[in-house]
């Protein structure tokens, strides 16, 4: 009996090890050189093929990225306001080009859903899993 519960403790161990250790990067989230759009590389292979394959005949696919202007740490009043724009894949990266350029020294937040996951291996250890997907995000400043 022993010698079962060790063998499927290992079996266990192994196989969170595997879903857990992927080649993959980081999502990078930045500015273009002159700052005129945003651009999100390291997309998994399986995320960028949809992607190309989509972004431009299903319109829910422009809605996999938010950018919000967030207010000025000073400003009490004001509420983050939604940036519009557009996808585009552009190689191995996805573009956000806005409908209006970006503000100089104005924070934007961007919030996406690629690469995400429920929880990672050493989550799923701790009992820390959640119950909806962990949206990427990162604050940039222009």
């Amino acid at each position: 009996m022993f010698k079962y519960i060790k063998f499927l403790a290992v079996v266990i161990c192994a196989a969170l090890i595997a879903c857990n250790a992927t080649n993959s990067k980081p999502l990078s989230i930045r500015f273009s050189s002159d700052s005129n759009s945003i651009i999100i590389a390291n997309i998994n292979e399986a995320g960028l093929y949809q992607l190309k394959a989509n972004i431009n005949t299903d319109s829910n696919y422009q809605k996999l990225v938010s950018v919000l202007r967030t207010p000025a740490e000073d400003d009490s009043t004001s509420m983050e306001i939604e940036w519009p724009g557009k996808l585009s894949v552009a190689g191995d990266s996805l573009i956000f080009t806005p409908n209006f350029p970006f503000e100089r020294k104005k924070v934007y937040l961007v919030e996406t859903i690629l690469n995400a996951h429920f929880a990672s291996g050493k989550e799923i250890i701790k009992s820390k899993v959640g119950f909806k997907v962990k949206a990427q995000q990162q604050i940039l400043q222009r």
